[in-house]
């Protein structure tokens, strides 16, 4: 297969790329578009900009973009390629600069009403990202100019500002008089540019002044004037951006010392590494290299600018370029913080405020912080310090709900957004057990989406559709279409879902046309938006033409004068959705020999589509290990004595015992043997290990330190990983950790088994399958049951996997020891298998074989819980009230009728062969009729 891939032509695997494009697997076309262009010269745009396509699905942003723009290189008139480095700019929310890249894309197909949505969805975003950042900007120029002036003040007595700890004596003279003498210089010429800048002391902003004076600055070596044209170039605010010119100045200025002479800080420099941390981490301009944004954030914070400092805090939260750190991210924050940075003070009482990443939970903590970055204007602070350990609305404690209430009025009143639309949605809910006041509602929910808030738009224009009658606003439709368009343009799933809906029924006024909706649609699935079950129904059919759909709507008006339902006298006009649907619900009714048993499956039908709505068809293939907050352990040696002698319980006791073991040696400072009686331990039955959570953090730092000393000790790393899980650390980190165990030892069946779990926790469930495989072969069913029933957990997931799905719960049910935790789960998802396969009858038996093993279910497990067993009973249902529908009445076919005789309407038949054949025996009696 290799040899044939390799003698391929570039046009070959450019097509095959694009197959594998069409099907969704954007790996395998990355693979595909990069070997066409290794074997093609010349260089070809096309290829480029189809690697960049691919890369975008891949949500490789600095990729694409570096790809788009080796195309334009080739073909400067590309639309494509401008396209696809604007959606790059895109991903990496540089709005501004993806929005000048569709505006070129534009003068080359102006009539092209896709990229004109893109550049409206840039300028509101670039609006709503401005009007977060613009405080905390004007903040920093501030202090900026103030620092200026506080040391021209210095200069023009005499002298430079000095550090506590400066020797005159260490420092030569001459070259002190010399860097004084170019701060006197310069210092005068950066306080003017700043104020043709910012428009300050009565100057009119002006940027190209504003450069032409910091250009005059940097030349003489002032280190603050470099950074600012750094800026100020990467800023697009006085002509097109140019990356190259403002690396070239950030670089010119962090190639100065962080501190003068005289032991103060640069200014300047340390702002630089900021921003060069920023470029690296972002990859504009240059290849993104986290590493090496990590270093510069570290001589930024080494520098004494806040922006470094809680850049660096982030680096260490998510592990960019660094091992993950909380203790050195909470003390980064707080430097930060202490210096007056609204981001850190809000991050910091994030952390506190949620207990999150192994930090214990501090309301007190919280709020002080919270406080302050309210106080520094930052939106975000103000609702969450509005809705800090406060029940939610409608809840029963009215008096906690009016004081969270007021507390978020507050916020609102003071211009955060976020707060103006949770007050809209308490208000259209009802606060203390009051009727919602649905016209306080959408006076906040306006107030929000005046800010291009797009959560706060959707809400608005359901408002108008739905809950406030033509009477009150009678242009209400149009005012309501107008937020939804307005929202999903703005990337709101729900409202690209509902817009969509609108295009595919021709509703609100809007003409019917399949290609929007599709388009719509598209964005939405792309933004993770659930489909329901009803839409999935109908994209499965063949799609109806414009006059097949007229068709159906003139049958549909037919039926509604026969049945007295025409809405012309109307005040509140039905969509056709809704038409449609109410059409399509009587026609299966007449299905039925019994009204009640139609009564009944709709209504079953009903609680069935809440089920899959809530996301209760969902269920976990691992368990995550928690931390154990408990008093009493469930699992202790006394509790499963009690199932001593048999197969499951003399597993858990052995697993128990490496656990105590592990722990122990953790008291005696054995850090070896505590890892691998842990590991031992979670080999056997992770369920178990029930670690304390302040055994957690301090395990977890020990352990890290102890890889520092031992970094080829897999089973350490292993329970670093497992440890992680337990205080809610990213599956990402928990993934990266497990990847390491296993180029260590490869040929660990364990570390594939809990690798695919965590992937498959991701969503990520074909390459949990592929690590299931490999955790499969290396133990056989006898000892890898357990992997067995993850991997079918997994391939469930896909409904063309159903049949290898129910091998594998098979393998899983023979090999369990008897009583085993998981056997009523999995055979309740065979159920669901069957249910996927339409065959209702095996679904049933399984189901019933999950009742009986449930009720057989050992004590020491605790409460069943496992979601999808009630839908998989609904179905069911919904399968016997079926049964009542009618038969077509030819001998020996037993398949349900859908059409009935058109002229008595009694007799129903499974298709017009059927009917054809009948018509012989029944045309008797029909003409009597």
């Amino acid at each position: 297969m290799d040899e044939t891939s390799e003698n391929l032509g570039p046009e070959q695997h450019n097509l095959n790329g694009n197959e594998a494009f069409k099907a969704g697997d954007f790996h395998a076309a990355y693979k595909h578009y990069s070997k066409a262009i290794k074997r093609v010269n010349p260089k070809c745009a096309k290829y480029y900009t189809n690697r960049a396509r691919a890369s975008l699905k891949l949500k490789r942003y600095a990729i694409a973009y570096d790809d788009a723009d080796e195309a334009l290189k080739i073909d400067p008139a590309n639309v494509k390629a401008h396209y696809c480095k604007g959606e790059a700019l895109f991903g990496r929310l540089d709005y501004q600069l993806a929005q000048d890249q569709f505006e070129k894309a534009l003068q080359l197909t102006p009539h092209d009403n896709n990229i004109r949505l893109k550049i409206d969805e840039c300028k509101s975003l670039q609006h709503d990202k401005e009007v977060h950042q613009d405080e905390v900007q004007k903040t920093m120029h501030a202090n900026t100019t103030k620092e200026c002036e506080n040391l021209m003040a210095e200069l023009k007595k005499g002298r430079l500002p000095i550090s506590k700890n400066f020797d005159r004596s260490l420092v030569d003279s001459a070259a002190m008089k010399k860097e004084m003498g170019v701060l006197e210089a310069t210092v005068p010429i950066v306080i003017e540019a700043h104020c043709y800048r910012d428009g300050l002391r009565g100057k009119q902003q002006d940027y190209a002044k504003a450069m032409e004076l910091f250009r005059k600055a940097a030349d003489m070596g002032n280190a603050e004037a470099q950074h600012n044209l750094g800026v100020l170039y990467g800023s697009a605010k006085n002509g097109p951006v140019d990356f190259a010119k403002a690396l070239h100045y950030f670089k010119m200025a962090t190639s100065q010392s962080l501190f003068q002479l005289s032991g103060v800080p640069r200014l300047g420099v340390a702002l630089a590494h900021n921003a060069l941390g920023n470029y690296y981490s972002n990859g504009l301009g240059v290849e993104r290299d986290l590493d090496k944004a990590f270093q510069h954030y570290q001589l930024s914070a080494a520098g004494g600018d806040p922006f470094g400092m809680s850049n660096l805090g982030v680096a260490y939260v998510e592990g960019r370029g660094t091992p993950v750190n909380m203790p050195k991210a909470i003390e980064m924050y707080t430097k930060s913080a202490e210096k007056n940075h609204p981001v850190a003070q809000y991050n910091l009482g994030s952390i506190y405020a949620l207990g999150k990443h192994g930090v214990e939970k501090n309301i007190r903590l919280a709020r002080d912080w919270y406080t302050k970055a309210a106080a520094n204007n930052y939106s975000l602070a103000k609702v969450a310090l509005a809705t800090l350990e406060e029940p939610s609305f409608g809840s029963s404690h009215g008096s906690s709900l009016g004081s969270s209430l007021g507390s978020l009025q507050k916020a609102a009143e003071s211009g955060a957004a976020e707060a103006m639309y949770m007050l809209g949605e308490a208000y259209e809910k009802g606060v203390d057990g009051q009727d919602p006041d649905i016209e306080q509602a959408l006076h906040w929910f306006q107030k929000a989406a005046k800010q291009n808030l797009p959560v706060a738009q959707y809400r608005l224009g359901l408002l108008y559709l739905n809950k406030i009658p033509t009477s009150v606003e009678p242009n209400r439709i149009n005012k309501g279409v107008k937020y939804i368009r307005d929202a999903a343009q703005l990337n709101d799933p729900q409202a690209q879902l509902m817009l969509s809906g609108f295009y595919r029924y021709g509703d609100y006024g809007n003409k019917r046309d399949i290609a929007k909706a599709n388009s719509w649609l598209s964005k939405a699935k792309e933004n993770c938006v659930d489909i329901p079950s009803a839409l999935l129904d109908v994209l499965n059919k063949k799609e109806e033409s414009n006059i097949e759909f007229e068709q159906k709507l003139r049958r549909v008006q037919k039926w509604e004068l026969s049945q007295g339902l025409t809405d012309n006298n109307a005040t509140e006009p039905i969509t056709n959705q809704e038409r449609i649907l109410r059409y399509s619900r009587s026609k299966f009714e007449k299905r039925f020999d019994d009204p009640e048993r139609a009564k009944e499956f709709f209504e079953e039908s009903n609680t069935f589509t809440g089920l899959v709505e809530q996301g209760r068809a969902s269920t976990s293939i691992l368990h995550p290990t928690t931390s154990n907050t408990d008093i009493e352990d469930r699992y202790s040696l006394d509790k499963l004595a009690a199932y001593a002698n048999t197969r499951v319980g003399d597993i858990m006791i052995a697993a128990k015992q490496h656990y105590l073991r592990g722990i122990g040696f953790l008291r005696d400072g054995e850090i070896r043997g505590f890892a691998h009686e842990l590991f031992q331990a979670f080999k056997l039955c992770d369920f178990v290990c029930s670690i304390p959570e302040a055994l957690c953090k301090s395990g977890l730092y020990i352990l890290q330190d102890f890889i520092l000393k031992n970094p080829h000790d897999a089973e350490a790393k292993f329970i670093i990983a497992m440890l992680s899980v337990s205080l809610k650390q990213p599956f990402s980190t928990v993934i990266s950790i497990l990847d390491e165990c296993v180029k260590l030892r490869p040929q660990e069946p364990a570390f594939y088994k809990f690798r695919g779990s965590m992937k498959a926790f991701s969503d990520r469930y074909k390459d949990a399958v592929s690590d299931f495989d490999v955790a499969v072969q290396i133990l056989g069913p006898k000892d890898g049951y357990s992997a067995y029933y993850m991997r079918a957990a997994a391939k469930r997931q896909d409904i063309q996997m159903a049949k290898s799905t129910l091998l594998d719960y098979q393998v899983y049910l023979e090999h369990a020891p008897p009583g085993d935790r998981k056997i009523p789960e999995a055979l309740y998802s065979m159920a669901m298998c069957y249910c996927m396969m339409t065959d209702m009858e095996k679904a049933a038996e399984f189901y019933d074989r999950g009742l009986e093993a449930e009720a057989k279910r050992l004590p020491i497990f605790g409460p069943f819980d496992f979601p999808p067993k009630a839908v998989i009973g609904s179905l069911l249902k919904m399968a016997s009230f079926s049964k009542h529908i009618k038969k077509c009445p030819i001998s020996m076919c037993e398949k349900k009728a859908k059409k009935a005789c058109s002229r008595c309407n009694k007799v129903w038949y499974c298709s017009e062969e059927h009917q054809k054949a009948h018509w012989k025996e029944h045309k008797l009696v029909c003409a009597k009729k």
